[in-house]
């Protein structure tokens, strides 16, 4: 286990503005993100020793503006199952602040990995990464809602410069700096990166999605660079689906059919060959809006006739250990209506709870019988056991005070 990950500096001071911060890990590779606070040469040294000792190096990079001065180096010939640190290094020598992550292992073996969704920057500091950082998961998922570009509304301007804005507005959040440096994330758009409730429609997709990839660096699939989706393992145990449940939707205001979609041909298609072929007993999908429930049209629930068609899919093709994890809604939900997908619906992290911005909304959650928190910050925590017998999850979920205020276990079939 590797400790100490202390800051390390020359007398020349810190090259980095914002970061460390570790995207898109798996068994041979990551990437680590840094953003310095003006042009420069930099690389990022790495190793499993904390002194460095015989750490590899990235070339040197050219950091400037064309990226708001972001750079997301490829960490290579990386072993899995290992616990890496990182740090930046500038032309002249200068070192960064030390990251750690833990590379995706190759065989089977109990992992943690945590979600949630919705940060806010009128709500920072977002003391809710304490309780992550705390109990140290593997990876973890932001589902959605890494920034709310149009709050306040009077100030929103759909430009570059105004995202970027936002974005950096989050960075100085410390906690949520430490979150980043204690371990590697995955994160996928939702609304708010760009503008509320926005669909494929939108003339603001293309400078949203720079941004965020910006911020929040993307392998997605096929190495294209417009496209976020994308698939991974954490061993043979468990298989993600990340899906972009924005840029390929129809407006939400259509009458909902067959022609009305929200992942687009390309990608519902992509997500049922991965799902057929899965050998995983786990098959997490990542979408940032929920999938069961009356949630409003801008969800799952105003593009039923897909929504139903996957799930028909999955019913037919006896698919089993499909577990969707989903944000957006502001609370926290334990749904299993008996499709055969299980569902948690997790957050905010830092944005108003759902009972505090609608008066009825306990009423309905209470009414539903399901768990659920709608008055206060939370995350989930998944545990994969896949050497018990049979395969087995375990969710707990979380609330700002570090209570876990609920727990579910699902086997494998």
């Amino acid at each position: 286990m590797l400790a100490g990950c202390a800051i390390a500096r020359t007398g020349t001071g810190s090259p980095v503005a914002h970061g460390p911060a570790a995207f898109e890990v798996t068994p041979r590779s990551a990437l680590a993100w840094h953003r310095l606070g003006g042009p420069g040469r930099i690389q990022v040294e790495y190793g499993t020793d904390a002194g460095f000792a015989e750490a590899l190096r990235t070339p040197l990079v050219e950091v400037t503006a064309d990226t708001d001065y972001t750079a997301a180096l490829s960490l290579d010939g990386l072993l899995p199952g290992r616990e890496y640190v990182y740090r930046a290094v500038s032309a002249d020598g200068a070192r960064g602040p030390v990251g750690r992550f833990r590379t995706a292992p190759e065989r089977a073996g109990e992992f943690t990995f945590g979600f949630s969704g919705d940060i806010e920057a009128g709500h920072q500091p977002f003391t809710l990464f304490e309780s992550v950082v705390r109990r140290a998961p593997d990876f973890f998922f932001l589902l959605g809602d890494t920034i709310y570009a149009d709050v306040p509304r009077a100030q929103f301007t759909p430009t570059v410069a105004h995202y970027r804005d936002k974005h950096r507005e989050n960075r100085e959040d410390r906690h949520l700096a430490r979150l980043l440096a204690a371990t590697s994330l995955r994160a996928i758009w939702d609304d708010h990166e760009v503008h509320n409730d926005f669909d494929g429609e939108s003339p603001y997709i293309h400078e949203g999605r720079q941004v965020f990839r910006e911020y929040w660096p993307v392998r997605g699939e096929g190495g294209e660079p417009t496209v976020l989706y994308r698939r991974f393992s954490w061993g043979p145990a468990a298989d993600f689906f990340v899906l972009d449940c924005r840029q390929y939707r129809r407006p939400k205001g259509e009458a909902d059919g067959p022609a009305k979609t929200m992942l687009g041909a390309r990608q519902k298609a992509w997500l049922k060959d991965g799902l057929r072929a899965s050998r995983a007993p786990f098959k997490f999908v990542l979408s940032s809006v929920p999938l069961h429930g009356p949630w409003g049209v801008d969800r799952w629930a105003g593009y039923a006739t897909e929504r139903d068609e996957l799930l028909a899919f999955v019913r037919d093709e006896r698919i089993a250990g499909v577990i969707v994890l989903s944000a957006d809604v502001h609370a926290a939900v334990d749904v299993d209506l008996g499709t055969g997908v299980r569902e948690f619906i997790a957050g905010p992290i830092g944005a108003w709870p759902l009972c505090r911005i609608v008066a009825q909304a306990r009423q309905v959650l209470q009414a539903s019988g399901r768990f659920f928190i709608c008055d206060a910050f939370n995350w989930g925590l998944f545990t994969v056991r896949p050497e018990a017998s049979p395969p087995e999850v375990e969710l707990a979920f979380i609330d700002h005070t570090d209570a876990v205020r609920h727990r579910a276990r699902i086997l494998a079939r």
